[in-house]
């Protein structure tokens, strides 16, 4: 019983200091939901195994190059790893690619995946309803996730051997995935790969997966890959660039592009919730020094310390209790606003939820808050007699110096994890401005992008027919009032693509050929691509009327690609062979040189590419994306063009959006950090802020008698003002200049999102400081003044 009255007594308690408890309450539902909502992401991107049997036996097998980075996997080279490597008990290879899939009169643009060897017995995977298909299955057939079921083709029970046309050939669809089945991500439809024996060991086209032996540890099968890498080498010599192969878990191949920026934000929301916990205890110290005479009458009256140390307790852990509900209700919204908000593609997304260990988490969390709490209180109040307690409230005194010790303690550590979130925002700031000052190659101002899908097909005859669609497009956009200027290209700046190495004109064996001249980006372009995208001509000329499908084949190359393969002659009238790509064994002559482009990345020097020509090399453009330039501005535009691709959709479904969103997805992720992290740190600076405020007020009603006497013996107000400031200011200075070496310390694990800038970056760090200084000189301004404005004889009488 006398636990519940303890409970009631200290819900009646908060309730009288409303305003202390509801900001110690809204404090740790920031930090708390903060770190519940990024912990359910780590731990379902990062940490949590794949959703397959033996998942991890389940490897990633990349080709490494001579420097290092990773590459796609040559099918030549597949087929000596999967026969050559004991270590592996199921191997496949499988390339993702968008397309048009139909059915009936409806038509969808979807990923269909093309596996070849074992794909779904690597990962250990069966049909919802029917069966897979495996390294034997030589009929076209496909197997469709449960999303496509259920939407294009309506969840028929009559699915199985219906037909469903992918690419514009009929295939027969003989299973049904699991809705929980999703790889690689988004994939729609999987469909049979057959060997692919003329493939270049250069031609990197294929991702591979392999599933260990039970009996074979990845370290033995990196060694045995390593092995015959070196083999491999020694056999074809220049014909494959592969200097190794590494095997990488799944999980973490999957969770690679995006493991820097959670851990980033991980311990941005560490340092958030440590600020959000100890300003708690920082309230939760003012709060019970406030009511010091009663708790000391308390005592007077026999009241047990376990009892007083009871009472204590249950208020920390009723603030942080109803702080931890608040932050699951905050953590659920938060995930739910990035499960569908869209603005950034994280893997395994489906998978993000606050589960059990969340709701423990939060429970821990509130019993250590309240226990901490506790012990700083009891702490502080063991140094102290009841009697000099009950003193002190008597003549009006606010006790505590070792409670004011304490509170600025804590205060310093708080300002020094503010200190570092600020340095961390500041960093990727300048990062981000840095990114937005590199001109991309091509000017997104008043111009639209158009993405346009027919079947794809090794057919040329089909492949041309799809090239005069796209041109029939073009010329019907050209017409439109307002359009300066139209073309396409097979993939747009920024969205990756297709990169590959390039051979002298005379070759056309790519199984036995000598090592390729240079490497680049392969797209197939119409002729006013270059002028619709804005990149300039800088010698030669593009494609015209001159370039037809029976002439001679010509191609553009970027400055980047013709600089790292001819250094400075000049690259035009020069022959190439880029067959591997599209199948095409003719040479190409270079006909011009372009400016550079960011293909893939900002952050990374372009590297290079090579444009064929739309009329003469139509097999890899399946996917088209039109940029159309109008002087009109982007919402005259829509509504006509739109109407125009209507009448095209029921055999070209299309896509629109404004060139700029290109840089805008492109930094998606960059700028999600980024603003999260300075929310973070925003939050932590007013933290701060009032926390010395606080800590500052409480020193001058503790120290009233002292200012008074100071003055009544001859101080005047501006050393008052001063004392006080200096005061706080050297808790401020301490705690930033903890935080700047805490800040320096962890600066690394920022450096692979940083960009142009150093982890020690002089201004930033500078600027933090006098930023932090100013700010907590004004919250130090105010205290100060009061403590001036004392009345010496109303104070010390």
């Amino acid at each position: 019983m006398s636990w519940l009255q303890d409970l009631r007594f200290a819900a009646r308690s908060l309730r009288a200091h409303m305003g202390t408890t509801v900001f110690a309450v809204g404090t740790l539902a920031l930090g708390l939901g903060a770190a519940v909502a990024i912990y359910a992401i780590v731990d379902a991107v990062l940490l949590r195994e794949l959703p397959y049997p033996d998942a991890d036996r389940l490897v990633q097998v990349d080709e490494l190059a001579g420097d290092g980075h990773a590459m796609r996997v040559a099918w030549p080279n597949y087929a000596d790893l999967s026969a050559g490597l004991a270590v592996i008990e199921a191997a496949s290879y499988y390339a993702a690619v968008s397309g048009p899939l139909t059915r009936g009169g409806a038509m969808q643009r979807a990923t269909t995946v093309y596996a070849g060897g074992d794909f779904f017995r690597v990962l250990g995977v069966s049909a919802e309803l029917g069966r897979t298909f495996d390294a034997r299955t030589r009929e076209r057939v496909v197997v469709v996730s449960h999303g496509l079921w259920q939407g294009l083709l309506q969840g028929r029970a009559d699915v199985l051997g219906s037909a469903l046309s992918i690419d514009g050939e009929p295939a027969t669809i003989i299973g049904v995935m699991p809705p929980t089945f999703a790889f690689p991500e988004k994939a729609a439809a999987w469909v049979p790969f057959t060997d692919d024996p003329g493939s270049s060991r250069s031609a990197h086209n294929w991702s591979m997966l392999a599933r260990l032996r039970k009996d074979a540890p990845l370290a033995e099968a990196r060694l045995a890959a390593s092995a015959l890498a070196a083999s491999l080498s020694r056999q074809y010599g220049e014909q494959t660039d592969a200097a190794g192969f590494d095997l990488v878990p799944l999980r973490d191949a999957l969770a690679a592009p995006v493991r820097q920026p959670l851990l980033l934000l991980a311990a941005g929301t560490a340092f958030l919730l440590l600020i959000a916990v100890t300003n708690a205890a920082n309230l939760l110290l003012a709060l019970n020094a406030s009511r010091s005479r009663e708790l000391a009458v308390r005592a007077a009256l026999g009241a047990s310390g376990l009892r007083i140390a009871r009472q204590v307790f249950l208020e920390g852990l009723l603030i942080a209790t109803v702080a931890g509900v608040a932050a699951l209700g905050l953590a659920m919204l938060s995930i739910r606003l990035l499960v569908h908000g869209g603005e950034v593609q994280l893997p395994r997304l489906g998978e993000i939820v606050v589960g059990p260990a969340a709701l423990v988490f939060v429970m821990v969390a509130a019993l250590s808050i309240a226990v901490v709490t506790t012990l700083a209180v009891l702490g502080s109040r063991r140094r102290r007699s009841t009697t000099l307690a009950l003193r002190e409230s008597a003549r009006g005194q606010s006790p505590g110096r070792s409670q004011l010790a304490l509170r600025a303690a804590l205060l310093v550590g708080q300002t020094a994890l503010t200190t570092a979130l600020l340095v961390g925002v500041g960093l990727l700031g300048r990062s981000f401005m840095a990114l937005l000052d590199i001109d991309p190659g091509y000017q997104a101002e008043s111009a639209m992008t158009v993405q346009l899908s027919r079947p794809r097909t090794r057919d040329p005859d089909t492949a041309f027919d799809n090239a005069r669609h796209f041109e029939e497009v073009i010329r019907e956009v050209q017409a439109l009032p307002g359009v300066e200027s139209v073309g396409g290209v097979s993939s747009l700046p920024l969205d990756g693509g297709t990169n590959g190495a390039f051979w002298d004109g005379g070759v056309s064996d790519f199984a036995n050929s000598p090592k390729p001249i240079g490497y680049a980006e392969f797209r197939v372009a119409s002729g006013g691509y270059f002028a619709a995208a804005g990149i300039p001509l800088l010698a030669g000329r593009t494609f015209d009327e001159r370039d037809r499908a029976d002439g001679n084949h010509v191609a553009l190359i970027s400055a980047a690609a013709a600089r790292a393969t001819w250094g400075d002659a000049d690259p035009i009238g020069r022959r190439i062979q880029f067959g591997n790509m599209d199948g095409d064994l003719r040479a190409l002559t270079v006909i011009g040189v372009v400016g550079d482009v960011h293909e893939s990345r900002l952050d990374r020097a372009p590297m290079g590419a090579v444009y064929v020509d739309l009329e003469q090399r139509p097999l890899a453009a399946a996917d088209f994306n039109l940029i159309v330039r109008s002087s009109l501005g982007l919402p005259a535009l829509a509504p006509s063009l739109r109407t125009l691709l209507e009448k095209h959709a029921g055999e070209m479904p299309y896509a629109l959006a404004p060139l700029a969103d290109l840089r805008s997805n492109a930094l998606a992720e960059r700028r999600v950090s980024l603003v999260l992290l300075a929310a973070f740190a925003t939050i932590a600076l007013a933290l701060a802020v009032g926390g010395l405020y606080g800590l500052m007020a409480f020193s001058v009603g503790q120290r009233r008698h002292e200012f008074a006497l100071r003055q009544a013996l001859g101080a005047d107000r501006g050393r008052v003002v001063r004392l006080v400031l200096r005061s706080g200011l050297t808790i401020g200075a301490c705690g930033i200049l903890a935080g700047l070496v805490l800040a320096l310390v962890g600066s690394r694990l920022a450096t692979s999102q940083l960009y142009g800038i150093a982890g020690n970056d002089p201004p930033t760090l500078v600027g933090v400081a006098v930023l932090l200084l100013g700010t907590l000189l004004l919250a130090c301004l105010l205290p100060a003044r009061r403590a001036s404005a004392i009345a010496p004889g109303e104070a010390l009488q």
